[in-house]
């Protein structure tokens, strides 16, 4: 019993080191800064941030177009029963 455990715990670390890594996604910020004659940059948290980047050379703070947020999964709450 031991040792088909120890087989089958084999293939599987062989199997799963095997695997090629998935590509991380680029991050998405809510907020771009819009410059005068440069075009762009999608790369701030906040619209302070935003503003801090243009103050002095121009431009504007605008929502990242693109930007899809967090991703929430809550489960539907169960109501506990009391008897």
């Amino acid at each position: 019993m031991r040792m088909s455990l120890l087989a089958l715990a084999a293939l599987v670390a062989a199997i799963g080191a095997d695997a090629t890594p998935a590509a991380a996604a680029a991050p998405s910020y809510p907020w771009c800064a819009r410059y005068s004659s440069t075009g762009g940059e999608c790369s701030f948290n906040t619209f302070q941030q935003c503003l801090d980047d243009i103050s002095g050379i121009g431009g504007f703070c605008q929502a990242n177009p693109g930007y899809t947020g967090p991703v929430y999964n809550y489960a539907p709450r169960r109501k506990r029963v009391v008897r």
